[in-house]
C-alpha cells in the first residue's frame, strides 16, 4: 500500500515538473541600466553564425560577437556611433537617454567571401523587432561588456575614416537610433498590440 502511494506521489511530481517545463516563456525581464546611464543590447542574428562580428562604440572596441550570443553594454547617455566590422563596416548613430534600454541587431548577411554585417536599430513598436529581441534573449547567451586591452587602433582608425567619408556624403547607409526607441522588456509580442 505504501509503495503504491510512493509511486502515485512520484508520478504526480514528474507530471507536474513536465507541465511546468513545457510552458512557454512569454515574459522576460531585461537588464536595466544604473541610475543616469543607458543600456544597449547588441544582438547577433542572421547568416554566418560562427563568424564573429567586431563591435565598437566610436573609438572603443566592445568585443567580438558570435551568432549564439548577445552583448549588454552600459554607457553614458548622449550621442554615440556604434559600428560593426566584418567583410564590411556598418554604422548606427544613436542618441541615448539616461535610464533607458535600446537594442541594435548585428545581422549577418551573405558576403563575397565571408558574412557581411548589417547593423540595425530595433524599434519597440514593430512586431518583427520585438519578436527578434524576444527570441534572442530567450535562446542566446548573454555577454556583458568588459573593457578590453586588445589593440584595435588600426581597425578603429580605418573604421572611423569610413564613417567620416559616408557622413560627408550624407549617406543614407548610416542608420539612426532615436531616443524614443526604448525597450521596456523582452516579452513575447502579440500581433495587433
Amino acid at each position: 500500500m505504501r509503495s503504491i502511494k510512493n509511486i502515485f506521489a512520484a508520478t504526480f511530481l514528474l507530471l507536474a515538473a513536465i507541465s511546468i517545463s513545457a510552458q512557454k516563456v512569454t515574459t522576460q525581464a531585461i537588464d536595466k541600466p544604473q541610475e543616469g546611464k543607458s543600456l544597449v543590447y547588441i544582438l547577433r542574428t542572421g547568416a554566418g553564425p560562427l563568424l564573429n562580428f567586431r563591435i565598437y562604440d566610436k573609438d572603443k572596441f566592445l568585443g567580438a560577437l558570435s551568432g549564439f550570443k548577445y552583448m549588454v553594454y552600459e554607457c553614458e547617455p548622449g550621442n554615440h556611433v556604434f559600428w560593426a566590422a566584418s567583410e564590411n563596416r556598418d554604422f548606427v548613430e544613436a542618441n541615448l537617454e539616461p535610464n533607458a534600454v535600446y537594442v541594435i541587431n548585428a545581422e549577418g548577411q551573405m558576403g563575397a567571401f565571408i558574412a557581411q554585417v548589417g547593423l540595425n536599430p530595433l524599434n519597440p513598436n514593430e512586431f518583427r523587432d520585438k519578436r527578434t529581441f524576444y527570441q534572442v534573449v530567450k535562446n542566446a547567451k548573454k555577454q556583458i561588456y568588459t573593457p578590453n586591452a586588445e589593440d584595435k587602433a588600426e581597425s578603429i582608425k580605418s573604421g572611423l575614416e569610413r564613417y567620416e567619408t559616408l557622413k560627408s556624403k550624407n549617406s543614407k547607409s548610416i542608420k539612426v537610433l532615436t531616443p524614443d526607441m526604448k525597450f521596456e522588456n523582452a516579452d513575447k509580442p502579440e500581433k495587433n498590440k
